[in-house]
């Protein structure tokens, strides 16, 4: 699933994935797609499902990164403090990103890290961002 990812959310014409009324539509079928694929091996098994309404309703916009999805146990810190603006804890801690990606995908930088193109960030780990754009 991930070539299907890069190869959409990093094309150069446009983030398919990231960009516009395509972002809910595109999340939702790559889950589907990795819920049917674990159902293949094991037909009890369901992805979970985070209701997002439980932070739209408890949690106002300055205040929602205190919900317990964010906690180390779950999703992590949802905007690390550290310089790298990488998790240091939890399940999700270094996740890295893939090195010498030009042999896996055409969506790479100039570093040869999956990441898109115009994402020209050395870092070796994924990043979380403190802020969002919200146009």
């Amino acid at each position: 699933m991930t070539p299907v990812k890069s190869g959409t959310g990093g094309a150069r014409d446009c983030d398919h994935w990231h960009e516009g009324a395509g972002f809910v539509t595109a999340h939702i079928a790559i889950s589907l797609m990795y819920e049917q694929a674990l159902q293949a091996v094991n037909p009890s098994i369901a992805l979970p499902y985070w209701d997002v309404t439980i932070e739209g309703t408890y949690y106002d916009w300055n205040d929602f990164r205190t919900s317990s999805v964010f906690s180390d146990d779950w999703f992590g810190d949802a905007a690390p403090g550290n310089t790298a603006r990488t998790l240091t804890q939890g399940r999700f801690a270094y996740v890295p990103v893939m090195t010498d990606a030009r042999e896996y995908s055409a969506q790479y930088n100039s570093y040869g890290l999956l990441r898109s193109a115009w994402n020209n960030d050395r870092c070796d780990f994924r990043r979380w961002e403190r802020t969002v754009d919200r146009g």
